[in-house]
């Protein structure tokens, strides 16, 4: 066999090696192409489409509660969005019309500005229903859509529910419906007591809700047999009337009450002369608007945008504060124009804030419903405002430097150190005019000065 020389053998074995690693890079990139699309068909494939679509969730509140039979309460209805916007609700309620019926759908407080149908009731079938549409749409975790008032008719559990057939549309431009989510009420009617009455107000219709009505009506139920009645009022509550017939008729108006709690204590006598138990009925009255405020605004400035903010603050001894709302008046339209109030919170940020001006209206409301309002003016600030806001910094080093100059300044003045400088550089110079006697004698004097 013939020798190889050695620097062949090398050269030979390089070539395998970078033969096997041309091989290692071919396979790695084979794998690669293969695998990549493999692993993106995989993500597309396990997207779940329905995450993509818009939901809502209608809720009944409260979900459960009890009731005394031939009272009145309140359902709210409320919405929650889910972070999407949505500008149309069509909204079905059923009921057990044997347990329950309607005294009146309110609609007060609505997030709905538009009805395309308004709120309509059905006591024999035990159904209601209201369609509307809030034109630029609304994001709202939970925003009041109607209010039902119920009367609980008889004993038993019963249920309010929202029909299959409601709706709620996205505000994306096509009216794309959303997975729309709900709950029920359910509630309980228990006897009334033996021998009470039962009391109702149109003019105080909610013990646990404040009104700013100081003249209210009071009317109850007069079973057969009952020959009078004995009531009181007063701010206690479980006073027993005394057992004295003072009227016949169902209804007792009163008139300038206080604010404050009021009680009204009833007990019905029936014919042999036996005195029914009390009933007692609360009313809350508050006629006093929120205390004074004063808002306050401030400023954020940059090259492109400039933002105001306003903050305010009230308070109500009685009811408390409810919601605010705001009203923009903006200086440079006409006078006559009024602003529309939109319930907001603080701080409220305006909208534009132009050269002109803009009056902004802040109303606080309490629970009773009662308002008081207050006025601030916001303004762009001008060019030098903004300039020195922008350049806070180099205004600030400006002013300490001056401050530094003139204690400098001063410093030397007080101190006489120009003049005994002045002083030195007529000896350095070698003035003939001047003798260095004179000059020591000015500078002794001063010392002497100081």
């Amino acid at each position: 066999m013939q020798n190889v020389p050695l620097s062949a053998t090398l050269k030979i074995q390089e070539y395998k090696m970078k033969f096997r690693v041309l091989q290692f890079g071919s396979f790695i990139t084979i794998l690669f192409l293969v695998l990549v699309p493999t692993v993106h068909a995989q993500q597309v494939i396990n997207l779940n489409a329905a995450n993509l679509v818009a939901r809502s969730e209608i809720s009944i509140t409260p979900q459960q509660a009890t009731y005394t039979e031939g009272s009145i309460f309140e359902v709210p209805i409320l919405i929650n969005t889910k972070g999407q916007s949505i500008n149309t609700i069509d909204l079905h309620i059923k009921f057990d019309p044997t347990k329950l019926s309607i005294v009146k759908p309110s609609t007060g407080k609505s997030i709905i500005s538009l009805w395309i149908q308004p709120p309509t009731y059905d006591n024999t079938y035990g159904t209601a229903s209201v369609v509307g549409s809030i034109p630029g749409g609304i994001v709202s975790d939970s925003s009041l859509i109607l209010a039902i008032t119920f009367q609980a008719k008889a004993v038993g559990t019963t249920e309010v529910k929202i029909s299959d057939t409601s709706s709620v549309l996205s505000n994306d431009g096509v009216g794309t419906q959303t997975i729309l989510s709900y709950n029920r009420g359910v509630y309980t009617i228990l006897p009334k007591p033996p021998g009470g009455l039962n009391i109702y107000s149109d003019t105080h219709p909610f013990s646990d809700h404040w009104y700013n009505n100081n003249a209210p009506l009071l009317a109850w139920n007069k079973d057969p047999g009952v020959v009078g009645f004995s009531y009181v009022l007063d701010d206690k509550p479980n006073t027993v009337p005394d057992n004295k017939n003072l009227t016949n008729e169902p209804t007792k108006p009163y008139q300038d009450l206080k604010d404050g709690l009021w009680y009204f204590h009833i007990k019905a006598l029936k014919e042999g002369g036996a005195w029914g138990g009390t009933t007692n009925y609360l009313m809350r009255i508050d006629t006093t608007a929120p205390a004074l405020f004063k808002p306050k605004v401030s400023y954020v400035i940059n090259d492109s945008v400039n933002r105001a903010l306003v903050t305010f603050f009230s308070t109500d001894a009685l009811s408390g504060i409810d919601h605010y709302e705001i009203g923009v008046i903006d200086n440079g339209q006409s006078s006559t124009s009024s602003p529309i109030f939109t319930r907001t919170e603080s701080p409220y940020e305006v909208p534009t804030v132009s050269t002109d001006g803009s009056t902004v209206i802040v109303r606080a409301y309490d629970f009773a419903g009662n308002s008081v309002d207050a006025h601030i003016s916001v303004k762009a600030p001008g060019a030098l405002r903004n300039w020195i806001k922008n350049n806070s910094t180099a205004v600030l080093l400006f002013i300490l430097g001056i401050i530094v100059i003139l204690y400098f300044v001063h410093y030397l003045w007080g101190h006489k150190i120009l003049k005994r400088l002045k002083l030195i550089t007529k000896l350095l110079r070698g003035k003939k005019d001047e003798k260095v006697e004179d000059v020591i004698k000015e500078v002794e004097e001063i010392q002497n000065t100081q």
